[in-house]
């Protein structure tokens, strides 16, 4: 079984003329139709409401430039700045790496927009998605939430997979647990539940089969409940759950 960490997924956005602009003496570039992408990478790949999120992108910018500041334009353009300093004779343009910390956003669509006088026009429309309170896994056929017994606690589940994801319980980037279905049946004819807990609070974790939809009303559907005490840390690991 293998669980595959949430890292960076490349994303690609319009397509540049930077490095035909620079090494041809022209003061700017202008995208154009043909240029190779330019990779921009997002981590995470998929960010959730109230969770800042990190920009990357590789671009052809002469030296002096840096990352700059990052503004919401009426709250549907994410607008990335990259500060220049203007010498003359420009220098060549070369590879350079940018990074940009975005701050948390609302649930929603927007766009992703690299401004430089010496880069055309780069643009990605990315989804930020709203925080739940429960996760659906495997076709959304198992349910699963969580109730914290600590004050101010307020549970949010965050989907990696179709089979397996995790829950904050206070931050919205301090992952508390994380939770995934394995089908062993192949193995012993049941479905197999994996919950790894970092935190020492005290929380139930319950996990509802729906059985495709067959079970009407969703209280009479087979639920398994895992209980970690307040002051204790526990791990799950159930291999006869359904």
């Amino acid at each position: 079984m293998e669980t595959r960490a949430c890292g960076r997924i490349l994303v690609v956005a319009v397509a540049l003329a930077a490095a035909i602009a620079l090494t041809s003496g022209a003061p700017s570039a202008v995208a154009q139709q043909g240029q190779s992408p330019t990779p921009i990478y997002m981590s995470p790949a998929s960010p959730t409401e109230g969770e800042p999120f990190l920009v990357e992108a590789d671009l052809v910018v002469p030296g002096g430039t840096a990352a700059g500041t990052v503004d919401l334009d009426g709250q549907q353009d994410i607008i990335l700045e990259i500060t220049t300093i203007i010498t003359s004779p420009e220098p060549p343009g070369s590879l350079q790496h940018f990074e940009w910390s975005v701050p948390a956003v609302a649930a929603g669509a927007y766009t992703l927009e690299i401004s430089s006088p010496f880069v055309g026009l780069v643009r990605q429309g990315i989804a930020v998605r709203p925080r739940t309170a429960q996760l659906g896994l495997v076709g959304k056929r198992f349910q699963v939430a969580v109730a914290d017994q600590q004050a101010g606690a307020s549970p949010a589940a965050v989907l990696l997979s179709d089979a397996g994801g995790y829950f904050t319980l206070f931050a919205p980037g301090n992952v508390e647990l994380t939770v995934k279905l394995v089908d062993g049946r192949p193995v012993n004819g049941q479905w197999w539940v994996f919950i790894a807990s970092m935190t020492n609070t005290g929380f139930t974790v319950s996990v509802t089969d729906t059985q495709g939809g067959t079970c009407i009303p969703f209280s009479t559907c087979p639920t398994r409940t895992y209980t970690n005490p307040p002051d204790t840390n526990q791990n799950f690991i159930d291999v006869a759950a359904f």
